[in-house]
């Protein structure tokens, strides 16, 4: 396979030619010329090669794609998310895939939960940061405008927060103390249990008088 970025005029011309002096001077005459078109050909690729593309270009194709939400105080790789995703929102604009798109442009870790996914009003939805720093208050405006580019009109922001998780060890301790009470106190005499057989006995004294008289 021929590799077009190294290959020579020269070596295009037949063989019957190739070596007049004349063939070979024009050749060389236009090889820087032919050279520079071949090493610009990747600039007309542009989706492909966002990307790669400088500042001045994603400018420009911002306005010819008519992107809802640019300012020139947002990063270029800011720039370069809202250009990727300009044609899809177009098409989907005013759902919460578009007002979703739109926030992570300007914050990456972010997520939209619509109301009943948080127990909100109905028509209500917010915007979750999932951890990173917090916010200036230039971008929450920024990030506010570009939601109301895109959102449907019977939706309404009820704000933006942070949501972070930190992970960390907790240690717990805890001691446990084992006691046994004794109580001495004044011995108590108790009579034993004594059974016995008690015999009991009487006597009955019977006495008779007689009485003898003389005559």
């Amino acid at each position: 396979m021929v590799d077009i970025a190294v290959i020579r005029l020269i070596d295009l011309v037949p063989p019957s030619i190739r070596d007049d002096p004349e063939i070979q001077a024009a050749a060389a005459a236009l090889e820087g010329e032919l050279q520079a078109v071949t090493a610009a050909i990747p600039t007309v690729l542009l989706i492909s090669r966002i990307d790669e593309l400088a500042e001045d270009v994603i400018d420009a194709l911002a306005w010819q794609w008519h992107v809802d939400f640019y300012e020139p105080g947002i990063t270029l790789e800011q720039k370069r998310a809202l250009v990727k995703t300009s044609i899809a929102q177009h098409r989907k604009k005013g759902t919460p895939w578009a007002v979703e798109q739109v926030v992570k442009a300007i914050l990456k870790d972010a997520v939209v939960q619509e109301w009943w996914e948080y127990g909100g009003d109905p028509g209500y939805f917010r915007v979750v940061r999932i951890g990173g720093e917090m916010i200036e208050p230039s971008l929450y405006e920024r990030l506010v405008n570009a939601i109301n580019t895109v959102k449907n009109t019977r939706s309404w922001l009820e704000g933006v927060s942070l949501y972070r998780e930190l992970p960390g060890t907790v240690y717990i301790g805890g001691a446990c103390s084992s006691m046994r009470t004794v109580e001495i106190m004044p011995a108590a005499f108790r009579a034993p249990n004594v059974s016995k057989t008690v015999y009991t006995r009487g006597l009955i004294y019977h006495l008779k008088g007689v009485e003898i008289q003389h005559a």
